[in-house]
């Protein structure tokens, strides 16, 4: 069953030490400002430990009055960042058992760093598969190449 998924990258000359210690803590109302039917996140609560410790767990909250519970995978400071999305209670919820994401930070010759973000949803069934691919490939990529290039532009 394929895995519904989307990849966006960008360059910045920003640091990569300095890019990663800025994006750990980054509040993602901040960033994920939503995109066509994609909601924005408004805020997040709960948070269970620092967000750079696997294990750690937060509710993050969309402005159609859903939710979602996220948590750190894993964290490679200042190179790999990977997390898991689960507990949906949008619509989401019918289609996708859960979600992963994850963040690489290379470092380039002479500066700068290249970012890379991938977030696969896990599907129920091959019919949500389905249903989630042009989905994702569409709004969700916009959604976020939309937070990716915030992300950059906020560069101190």
């Amino acid at each position: 069953m394929p895995t519904p998924s989307a990849t966006v990258t960008a360059s910045t000359d920003e640091d990569r030490d300095a890019l990663f210690a800025r994006f750990i803590p980054v509040r993602l109302e901040d960033i994920l400002t939503g995109w066509g039917p994609v909601p924005a996140v408004v805020r997040s609560s709960n948070q269970s430990g620092p967000w750079d410790v696997p294990g750690s767990s937060r509710t993050v909250h969309l402005k159609d009055g859903s939710t979602a519970r996220e948590a750190v995978t894993d964290c490679r400071t200042p190179a790999y960042f990977a997390y898991t999305v689960k507990d949906f209670t949008n619509p989401v919820k019918h289609l996708a058992a859960e979600a992963h994401g994850q963040w690489w930070f290379d470092a380039r010759p002479g500066g700068g760093t290249d970012v890379r973000w991938t977030y696969a949803f896990v599907p129920r069934n091959a019919a949500a598969a389905a249903i989630l691919q042009p989905i994702v490939a569409h709004a969700w990529r916009r959604f976020m190449r939309v937070g990716l290039e915030t992300l950059l532009a906020q560069a101190r």
